[in-house]
C-alpha cells in the first residue's frame, strides 16, 4: 500500500512510507511494556520518606532570622539596665532561648537519619545481634531490643541498659516539637506460658498478653516521663502471636502459603513475593496449602535461641502523623 498511488491525491504523491507501521508497532509494545512496569512496581512510604517529603520545621534560613532578632532584643535590654531575666543572668538566659528555638524548629528526622543515630547508639553501647538488631517494615525503621537486654525476667521492670538506650534516643532524635510522626511500641514474647508457681507471676500477668502489654505500656511511660510527646506514642502487645522471623505480611495474613510438590525451593522476588523454582506451571496455577499460626509460632519457638529472640520489644518509627485533632478531617472524594 505504501508504494501505490493514493487514489484520492489525483495521482500526486504516495501513501505513507513502509517503515510507519512497524515504528507505530514499536511505539505500542514500549507503551505496554511501561504500563507492565507500573502494574508491578510496590511503593514503599518508607522508602520514599527518604527522598524527601514535606519538611516540617523551619529553613536554616529562618531559624537564623530568629536567633537574630533574640540577640537584638536582649541587646536593647542590657541598653535599659537589665542584667537578668527569671533569675538567670541576661546572657545565659539568650543562650537557652536561641537554644529552644534551634530544638523547636529542627525539621522531623529522615528514616535514613533515625537509622544512622541508631547505629552509631548501638555501637556505643557495644550491642550485639542477641541484643538489639535493626529493621525496616512498610511501616517504617524499627529497632528491636530483646528480653535478656530489656527487662527482669517475667516481669515489667526494665534493666538498666535498656534505660540507657532508651535515653540515648530520645536525646538524639525523639523530643523535636515539630516532629509529628507517630511511634509504635511493640510487646512480644514467647509461647512459654506463664508458670502456675509462684503464683505471683499468674496474679499479676495471667498470661502473655499481659505480660506483653505491660512491657509494651512501660517503655511509652518512660519515654513520657522524657519529654517525648504522649501523643505520638502507642502501646501494642502481641504475646506470642508475632514471632522475630515472621514477616509483617504473614502475620497480617495469619498464615503461610507453602507449594505442594517435591524438590520446591522458594526464592524472595520483586518487592518481597515469594518466587517458587522447581515448579513446572506459572504462579498463578501452582498448588499451594496454607500453615495456619499456631503450626508456625511453634516451629519458630523450637530451641532456646529462638525463644530469646521472641522476647522482645520492638519500637517503629513511622512516616505517618498522628491524629492532632487540630487539622480538619476531609473526606475522601470516593466516599463524598
Amino acid at each position: 500500500m505504501a508504494d501505490e498511488t493514493c487514489p484520492l491525491c489525483e495521482g500526486e504523491g504516495k501513501g505513507l512510507p513502509g517503515y510507519y507501521s512497524t515504528m507505530a508497532d514499536m511505539f505500542t509494545l514500549l507503551f505496554a511494556f511501561f504500563v507492565l512496569m507500573f502494574s508491578l512496581a510496590t511503593m514503599d512510604p518508607a522508602k520514599l520518606s527518604d527522598l524527601g517529603g514535606d519538611d516540617k520545621g523551619s529553613s536554616p534560613e529562618e531559624i537564623k532570622e530568629m536567633v537574630e532578632e533574640v540577640k537584638k532584643e536582649m541587646e536593647e535590654l542590657k541598653e535599659q539596665g537589665i542584667t537578668d531575666i527569671d533569675d538567670q543572668p541576661i546572657e545565659e538566659y539568650m543562650d537557652s532561648l536561641i537554644q529552644k528555638i534551634i530544638d523547636e524548629n529542627k525539621p522531623a528526622p529522615k528514616l535514613y537519619e533515625i537509622e544512622g543515630d541508631l547505629a552509631e547508639i548501638i555501637e556505643e553501647m557495644e550491642l550485639d545481634s542477641s541484643e538489639a538488631n535493626m529493621t525496616r517494615d512498610v511501616r517504617g525503621t524499627a529497632i528491636e531490643l530483646y528480653g535478656d537486654f530489656s527487662f527482669e525476667t517475667l516481669s515489667a521492670e526494665m534493666k538498666p541498659q535498656m534505660k540507657q538506650f532508651l535515653d540515648s534516643v530520645v536525646d538524639s532524635f525523639m523530643t523535636r516539637s515539630s516532629d509529628k510522626h507517630q511511634i509504635i511500641v511493640e510487646g512480644h514474647s514467647d509461647n512459654e506460658p506463664i508458670p502456675l508457681k509462684p503464683k505471683k507471676y499468674r496474679e499479676k500477668y495471667p498470661s502473655n498478653w499481659e505480660l506483653s502489654s505491660a512491657r509494651a505500656s512501660a517503655v511509652v511511660r518512660y519515654l513520657i516521663d522524657k519529654r517525648v510527646n504522649p501523643a505520638r506514642l502507642v502501646a501494642h502487645g502481641y504475646a506470642d502471636r508475632w514471632p522475630a522471623d515472621m514477616t509483617w505480611a504473614d502475620m497480617r495474613r495469619g498464615y503461610v502459603q507453602k507449594p505442594i510438590g517435591d524438590n520446591i525451593t522458594i526464592e524472595t522476588g520483586r518487592s518481597g513475593v515469594p518466587e517458587y523454582q522447581g515448579v513446572g506451571m506459572n504462579r498463578s496455577g501452582i498448588p499451594l496449602e496454607n500453615i495456619y499460626m499456631d503450626t508456625i509460632i511453634d516451629s519458630l519457638n523450637s530451641t532456646i535461641e529462638l525463644k530469646a529472640k521472641n522476647r522482645r520489644i520492638k519500637i517503629i518509627f513511622t512516616q505517618q502523623d498522628y491524629v492532632d485533632g487540630t487539622t480538619p478531617y476531609k473526606t475522601p472524594e470516593k466516599f463524598r
